[in-house]
Formats: C-alpha cells, sequence, structure tokens
C-alpha cells in the first residue's frame, strides 16, 4: 500500500488542471461562508496534515491521497527546523510519536530524519514512507494546485529565521496567493506579516481570550484560526472576526454535526482529519 513518494515525485497532474484547481480554489475562498439563495457557500476544505484519518500525518502519501481521493481544496500542515536549518514537515517538536526514532526536531540534521520512516508507526503497510522537506510540500502543491495553510510551529522553540526563511520559500515560487500561515505564536505572525504583507497570516488559539475584540487591534493578522469549540460556545465570535474583515478558519472538524454546524456559522474554512466526509457534507449543504 505504501507508495514511493518519499522523495522526489513526479504528478500526474497537468498544467491546465493545476491552474484550473487553483482558481477554483481562489474562486471559493472569494465566497466562502456568504449565504446566496438560501443556501451557504461552500468553505475552503483543508486537510490536516493529509488525508490523516487513514494515512500517516504529514506523509507524501496522506497529501498524494488527499488529492486522489476528496475534492479537497488544499492542507494544513506543520513547519519545524532541523539543526542545520532546513525546514521539514512534521506536527511534534519531538520524532518519537511519528517516526521509529527519538529526540527533538531541532536537535537533528535533515540528513538523520531522512532516514527516518514516518508511516509504519500508523500501520505496517505504510512503512517506507519518509519526511518532507517545506519545499518538497511546497512544489506539490503547486504542481497540485492545491492551498496551503502553513503552521510555523515555533511556540515551544523559537527557531530564529523560521519566518523568513518560509518567505523566501514561498516568494521564490510565487506561490504567495496560494499559501497563508498560522501559528499559536502571535508575535511571530506579528513579524511574519510585516516582513512580508503580501503572504496572509493567522491566529491561531484555542482558549477563550479577554477582550477579544480590543486584542485584535494589536494584530495585522488577515485571519483567526481557533478552535471549533470556541464558536460554538462563543457563537457572538463569527461575527466580530468577519466584522474585521478577518477570515476563519476553524479546526479540527472531524464529526458531521459539527462541520454542518460550522458552515452554518460562515466559517471560511474547515480544518479536517477526513476531507472525504467534509466534501460530502458540503456537496449537500452548499451551492
Amino acid at each position: 500500500m505504501s507508495r514511493p513518494l518519499a522523495g522526489s515525485h513526479k504528478s500526474s497532474y497537468t498544467t491546465d488542471k493545476s491552474n484550473a484547481a487553483l482558481q477554483g480554489a481562489r474562486l471559493r475562498r472569494k465566497t466562502a461562508g456568504k449565504e446566496a439563495n438560501g443556501q451557504m457557500k461552500r468553505p475552503l476544505i483543508l486537510a490536516h496534515r493529509g488525508f490523516s484519518e487513514q494515512y500517516p500525518e504529514n506523509s507524501p502519501l496522506a497529501f498524494q491521497m488527499t488529492v486522489d481521493r476528496t475534492e479537497a481544496d488544499g492542507f494544513e500542515s506543520d513547519v519545524h527546523m532541523t539543526r542545520d536549518g532546513v525546514p521539514v514537515i512534521i506536527h511534534d517538536d519531538t520524532v518519537d510519536r511519528t517516526t521509529n526514532g527519538t529526540g527533538f526536531v531541532r536537535d537533528h540534521t535533515y540528513q538523520e530524519l531522512l532516514e527516518l520512516d514516518i508511516g509504519a508507526w500508523k500501520s505496517p503497510a505504510f512503512a517506507g514512507q519518509h519526511i518532507w522537506t517545506l519545499d518538497q510540500l511546497l512544489d506539490f502543491c503547486r504542481e497540485t494546485g492545491r492551498l496551503l495553510n502553513l503552521e510555523l510551529k515555533n511556540d515551544f522553540f523559537f527557531y530564529e529565521g523560521l519566518e523568513q526563511r518560509v518567505i523566501d520559500a514561498v516568494t521564490s515560487r510565487q506561490m504567495q496567493e496560494q499559501v497563508f500561515v498560522s501559528s499559536f505564536n502571535h508575535l511571530s505572525m506579528q513579524r511574519f506579516k510585516t516582513l512580508c504583507p503580501e503572504i496572509r497570516t493567522g491566529l491561531l488559539y484555542d482558549k477563550p481570550l479577554l477582550h477579544m475584540d480590543r486584542y485584535l487591534d494589536g494584530s495585522n493578522a488577515d485571519c483567526i484560526h481557533p478552535r471549533y469549540r470556541l464558536l460554538q460556545n462563543l457563537p457572538e465570535l463569527t461575527d466580530l472576526f468577519h466584522e474585521r474583515g478577518m477570515e476563519i478558519h476553524t479546526w479540527t472538524v472531524n464529526e458531521e454535526a459539527d462541520m454542518r454546524d460550522m458552515i452554518a456559522r460562515g466559517a471560511d474554512g474547515i480544518i479536517t482529519n477526513r476531507p472525504d466526509r467534509l466534501c460530502r457534507v458540503a456537496e449537500g449543504l452548499c451551492c
């Protein structure tokens, strides 16, 4: 079952298909969450670490299967930095949970990480998957026309220069409209937006904040990325964010009832481990 996608890959998508997919995603972004003719507009559907419900998270296979098996608009994924300064795609601060290695990501070189298996922890059938660099994921998104919400994982360790490395990787490919970033480290997002105003930034958060309106006064972010329970428990937040012109991308929504609820509340983007399910729900609800 494992496919040889760990290093370089050959996309089966033509340039025309890639451009069409990206144009469709842009159109959905512009109309996401807005009601027309009694129906809700389709939100952006972002596969959380790829199709992570069924395949090893953040693996080449999980990204490829999202494209092959769903109509998701793109991915939400994570970037850390290695000891030798290479941005790599992995969620945790350590490699312990999702590889056959141990230790912090930042204490390994890229070559050391490349030798680890990132698939077998999910199932022996997925053995042979290997970590991708940010460059590889960006190239994959460009070739398949998928959007990328990249989370900078710099809230535990503050990776020096991570913002600029991400900016350089995105702008060198002219993917500013195809990539947007987010982080629980709001200082990082402030810095990122100052360095590169043309790439959209988002504030991740999962606990209620006092005086949210005042908090946003000090932010230059384009988007807000709340845990979906916050929107359910504090429904006034949706209007607050939209009145400020902020897109709402909520996470991690896996149950059908919650998917329906987030669409009804006007979420602009929904991050899910089950992009297949969310695509089906959205198709039934949205125009």
